[in-house]
């Protein structure tokens, strides 16, 4: 082989390394773009979390009834449907609570998470719920 076509075949092979390495970085930066805009999370929230932000933060009881509800909650049944999801929480960017009955009450995560898929980005899951909440004489709505 000559001299001149050893020569190009080394061009050749940096241009198609500078080819490949362009596609490969352009991957990486893609997956590194679209990890930065990871789905949104259900933050856990404490009793005294939840009692901070009355009034600040859309409260929901997933019971979608009772009694007894936090301080200025609404209540939205973890089965209603998305139609109805949408009219009433308006803002997907809103900061969002929801709670249920306590601990072994599987609602309020079903809703957190229906919320999460229609595209709210700012859920938190209350998991003491109206039990806790009650136990400790934190403020409540009462209806009949």
């Amino acid at each position: 082989m000559s001299a001149m076509m050893i020569r190009l075949l080394s061009v050749i092979g940096l241009v198609v390394a500078a080819i490949v390495g362009a596609d490969l970085s352009a991957a990486a930066d893609t997956k590194v773009a679209s990890s930065e805009k990871a789905s949104p999370t259900i933050s856990e929230k404490t009793m005294d979390e939840v009692e901070q932000v009355l009034g600040k933060s859309i409260i929901i009881d997933a019971r979608g009834n009772g009694k007894k509800k936090i301080k200025g909650a609404i209540f939205i049944a973890a089965n209603v449907d998305d139609k109805e999801i949408k009219k009433t929480l308006k803002d997907n960017n809103a900061a969002i609570i929801v709670y249920c009955g306590n601990v072994k009450c599987p609602a309020s995560m079903t809703l957190a998470e229906r919320l999460v898929g229609l595209g709210y980005t700012n859920i938190g899951h209350y998991a003491g719920g109206i039990e806790e909440w009650t136990e400790n004489n934190k403020p409540v709505d009462e209806h009949e």
